[in-house]
């Protein structure tokens, strides 16, 4: 997940759900939150290989995230939600070709690994994501139109970051990588 400050506090009253956004039918029960933070979206370059075949960079020209997080009591995260402003600008570095993206989606974030909250699945509408060499699928950028779901966990040992596995994708899509690549 991206850098974030905490911005928000606990909600300490019985119908905070419908005060803070849980969606409609969400067991809350027992859960604190939502925390709500504001991710930065930084800049941030791909190596050849790596993502796409060139050289490749993501810089987001609009950026207002909210990430809205429930925890258990010991504070571990059950599941979260991120809406918000998003304009993803990509560009090939080897022929300078930019296009930009609007990404402005809607994601849930759970937790299949719970209690641990470094393995969880990003999955919502209008959104993007890189996968890397080693994941799978690998060598793509895809940007979703329709439905996406991802596996986000540890890389393995002796890999950096993450690893990434597609769960879902329905509905229209684009591969950033064969975008950029064309003249």
């Amino acid at each position: 997940m991206r850098n974030a400050s905490r911005r928000g506090g606990y909600g300490a009253v019985a119908d905070w759900p419908s005060r803070h956004g849980a969606p409609d039918g969400a067991r809350t029960t027992g859960l604190r939150g939502p925390v709500v933070t504001h991710p930065e979206s930084r800049p941030y370059e791909y190596p050849a290989g790596e993502v796409c075949p060139f050289r490749a960079r993501a810089e987001f020209p609009v950026s207002d995230l909210r990430l809205r997080t429930w925890t258990d009591g010991a504070g571990r995260p059950v599941f979260a939600f991120e809406d918000g402003p998003l304009v993803l600008r990509a560009t090939n570095l080897d022929t300078g070709k930019t296009v930009e993206r609007e990404v402005s989606g809607t994601a849930t974030i759970t937790y299949p690994a719970y209690p641990r909250s470094d393995v969880y699945v990003l999955s919502g509408d209008n959104w993007a994501t890189g996968f890397h060499a080693h994941d799978q699928p690998a060598g793509k950028w895809l940007v979703s139109r329709g439905y996406m779901s991802v596996r986000i966990s540890p890389a393995d040992e002796g890999t950096a970051g993450t690893a990434k596995k597609l769960l879902g994708l329905y509905g229209p899509y684009e591969d950033l990588c064969a975008t950029l690549a064309t003249p």
